[in-house]
């Protein structure tokens, strides 16, 4: 199971300086940011901005990764930046290294990528719901199609063990106290993103 680090980590703001300064002590394994681009730049921001150049940079959060040897899901708030976002991952060698999921609806598009994986949000006329694993798995056959990206308000836990049996490869959002770890951390998903990930992943590493 991997453990990645939701925006804002450990209290530490989505997005901010201070949330790549805090990388170790999240013991994860993947970061997550929001990816959004305004005249040629990309940058890092979850809600629109009118002064992009004040934000973060995705280049910034690829030499992070780089630096501490983690992945990044980069959650893409609009479409159609696929291709802009892993030339960038390639210029800073961090192409090996690349998740996505957020706004990434079109199928077609993502069979035709050079690189990284998608977990989808949401697939076309599959709800994530008891009954649909078995479909969503043929769904699931592309190289780069990695799995679903799950919002644990919305999903049973029914479906997601129909989703174990099958072996549709489940990643999780959003974890925020000791409880949700304790539920969701001996489910054998592939992925738990979590605004407290060292905890997740104490309670994770006391249950094996």
């Amino acid at each position: 199971m991997f453990i990645t680090a939701h925006g804002g980590a450990h209290k530490t703001g989505r997005n901010s300086r201070l949330y790549f300064e805090r990388i170790p002590e999240y013991k994860c394994d993947i970061l997550e940011v929001d990816i959004r681009q305004k005249g040629g730049l990309l940058y890092l921001s979850h809600m629109p901005t009118l002064c992009p150049k004040k934000c973060l940079t995705l280049e910034y959060a690829f030499e992070k990764v780089k630096e501490h040897g983690v992945y990044i899901n980069c959650d893409m708030k609009q479409r159609g930046l696929l291709e802009d976002v892993l030339a960038l991952a390639r210029k800073t060698g961090v192409e090996d290294k690349i998740l996505f999921t957020g706004n990434v609806i079109d199928e077609d598009e993502v069979k035709k990528l050079s690189g990284g994986r998608v977990f989808f949000n949401k697939l076309k006329g599959l709800a994530f719901k008891e009954g649909n694993a078995a479909a969503i798995k043929k769904r699931m056959l592309d190289e780069r199609f990695a799995g679903i990206n799950a919002n644990k308000m919305f999903v049973s836990d029914a479906f997601l063990r129909e989703c174990r049996e099958e072996g549709v490869d489940v990643s999780l959002f959003t974890l925020n106290t000791e409880e949700d770890a304790k539920r969701y951390a001996g489910m054998e998903l592939y992925n738990l993103t979590c605004n407290n990930p060292a905890c997740v992943r104490a309670v994770y590493e006391g249950l094996r």
